[in-house]
């Protein structure tokens, strides 16, 4: 399958998953919970060119909610002023609609500790940098590939490897025009399901994977592959 193919079936995953009644989309097909960050956020602009009247009615949805950022995920897009250091995040419900529950992340005052641990962290805040200190930042990450997945704290504790990190590894390596590890891209293009949604994670190999594919992976899998 093409890259192309894969892109079009990932963005009719999301098309498909939209629900008109409050303009935003669930976590996952069947899910009664709809993030505005991550989830939203992402989708709007994944989909600002191939469905761009989603994209604005999912906009005016989170600032129909008085939501207007995370402090963190923005870092992809380059939309967060101060984004370093990292704080603590916290999730948290925004509304009730019916049998609906809309949520969203927000960032608190406290500065995170260990967040070196983290894979994800670590490249995104190489996106959030430039020069050495991203460089730095990206190669810890990098460090952490095992020939599977990032084996970072939360993988060693779990025992699954998220494929979200792939992404944000293949975005921050694009962003810093550093060459990627070769298996990296494969590994995420395993992980698109038959209905073309991304699911989230995996034990060993993409041939084992663990979980559904949602909205936050699927998104973070398509701006790795646009």
């Amino acid at each position: 399958m093409t890259t192309s193919e894969r892109i079009m079936r990932g963005e009719q995953f999301l098309e498909g998953l939209f629900d008109p009644s409050l303009g935003l989309l669930p976590e996952y097909p069947g899910h009664q919970t709809y993030w505005l960050y991550h989830d939203n956020y992402l989708a709007a602009n994944l989909l600002e060119k191939s469905h761009p009247d989603i994209s604005r009615r999912i906009r005016a949805s989170i600032s129909g909610f008085g939501v207007y950022g995370s402090g963190k995920i923005e870092i992809v897009f380059g939309e967060v002023l101060n984004p370093l250091p990292f704080r603590g995040y916290e999730l948290i419900k925004v509304a009730t609609v019916g049998d609906k529950v809309v949520g969203t992340e927000r960032v608190t005052e406290g500065v995170a500790k260990g967040w070196r641990r983290y894979a994800d962290l670590l490249l995104l805040a190489s996106m959030a940098q430039s020069g050495r200190a991203a460089r730095k930042d990206f190669f810890a990450a990098e460090d952490m590939w095992n020939g599977a997945g990032f084996l970072d704290v939360v993988a060693r504790h779990t025992g699954v490897f998220a494929t979200y990190k792939l992404s944000l590894y293949l975005i921050a390596a694009r962003r810093l025009r550093i060459p990627s590890i070769p298996e990296v891209l494969p590994c995420l293009c395993a992980m698109q399901n038959s209905e073309g949604g991304w699911i989230t994670d995996y034990k060993n190999n993409p041939t084992s994977p663990v979980g559904f594919a949602n909205v936050e992976t699927t998104c973070l899998a398509l701006l790795a592959l646009k």
